[in-house]
């Protein structure tokens, strides 16, 4: 707990309080963490690793929401426990991660009396609100062919593992279509493909 930015502006009893109930918990790859209308119950305190955020429609379809960092609170996760109504969205690890789970009575307790969790949990709800204003504009206004290359050009690796399923789920289109445009993408010497992997040139 003692990492996250809030911490060491919390009273000392909202500090016990908080340390108390923290329950060290380590999930393994590709773990579903809640799925979407589940209420949580836990709110996570993510400290190693990455979690992806999505929502599914009623097609199966699924478009990616956000990712989530250490250090950072989901604000599905958050929403759904503090309200006590079902996640509009459901999450995955990508990775083996680590973190703490609090019961969201104990987080509910805290954030009515300490400011500076308040301030953070603000910043969580802009952060998210700029990440989803961008997802917006992106669909409604690039074409999917920009919208990939520009995930491919993000990417730190230059081998990239991922499923075309998977790409697809994150932007929010059909397999077909991913798989046509990275087809058209290693004839333009842009990439290269490999079984599960995307290789940058």
């Amino acid at each position: 707990m003692y990492r996250f930015p809030f911490f060491d502006k919390l009273s000392q009893e909202s500090k016990d309080l908080m340390l108390k109930y923290a329950m060290p918990a380590t999930m393994p790859e590709n773990m579903e963490l809640f799925t979407q209308d589940e209420k949580c119950k836990d709110i996570l305190f993510l400290t190693r690793g990455s979690v992806r955020v999505y929502r599914r429609h009623i097609s199966g379809k699924e478009i990616t929401l956000y990712f989530l960092k250490p250090l950072e609170q989901c604000n599905v996760n958050l929403n759904s426990a503090l309200s006590n109504t079902p996640a509009i969205g459901t999450a995955v690890t990508l990775e083996e991660i680590e973190g703490l789970m609090i019961p969201a009575d104990i987080i509910k307790e805290i954030y009515s009396k300490e400011e500076a969790y308040q301030q953070y949990i603000f910043d969580m709800f802009s952060l998210r609100l700029e990440d989803l204003a961008i997802l917006i504009e992106d669909l409604r206004f690039e074409k999917i062919d920009i919208r990939l290359l520009r995930w491919i050009e993000e990417q730190n690796d230059g081998i990239i593992s991922i499923t075309h399923e998977e790409l697809a789920s994150h932007l929010g289109t059909s397999r077909e279509v991913i798989s046509r445009l990275l087809k058209k993408f290693e004839q333009e010497d842009i990439i290269e493909l490999s079984r599960g992997k995307i290789i940058k040139l």
